[in-house]
């Protein structure tokens, strides 16, 4: 079974999805990337370009042909709990939603111009907008939340890997 990383971005999927992986000695992939490599494009490129509905039947086609039998960490893209059909993938797996305040997402996201979706935007404002519009789609996916607010990524680690152990 993989193991799914969902929540907002600026969450901290990536970096922790990298560092769980590597306690766990399992492989890592960022659905993010791993579409980059194959459209030879960047995030950003791709929106720009064919726009955010392109991107998401990218997305979609990428989740769906995963199988889940891989065993591998997996950190997705904010947006990718929006269709319903990924939803009822990831539910096939273990999903840990990473729930973190609009402020935390805004700090983190602060220094990146990789996120198409914050650009030329009141960043505050459309953080919020989407994380209202996707908390309900996390909750349902997930198996486990954690307010990565509230915790270091070294208690956060921990207390996902006691999860996933008490729960195998």
């Amino acid at each position: 079974m993989n193991i799914f990383l969902v929540g907002p971005m600026g969450s901290g999927k990536s970096s922790l999805g990298k560092k769980l992986a590597k306690s766990l000695d399992k492989k890592f992939i960022d659905t993010d990337k791993e579409i980059e490599k194959k459209e030879n494009k960047t995030i950003n490129e791709i929106f720009e370009n064919e726009g955010e509905k392109y991107f998401r039947e990218k997305e979609r086609e990428f989740l769906i042909n995963i199988p889940n039998n891989l065993n591998i960490v997996i950190a997705t893209g904010g947006g990718i709990v929006t269709d319903q059909e990924n939803r009822e993938k990831l539910k096939e797996n273990r999903v840990i939603f990473l729930n973190a305040s609009v402020e935390r997402q805004s700090k983190r996201t602060s220094r990146s111009d990789k996120r198409p979706l914050l650009k030329n935007v009141d960043r505050l404002k459309k953080l919020r907008e989407l994380y209202d519009q996707r908390l309900e789609f996390y909750k349902e996916v997930s198996n486990f939340e954690i307010n990565v607010d509230k915790y270091k990524n070294k208690d956060i680690l921990m207390k996902i890997i006691e999860e996933l152990n008490e729960n195998n």
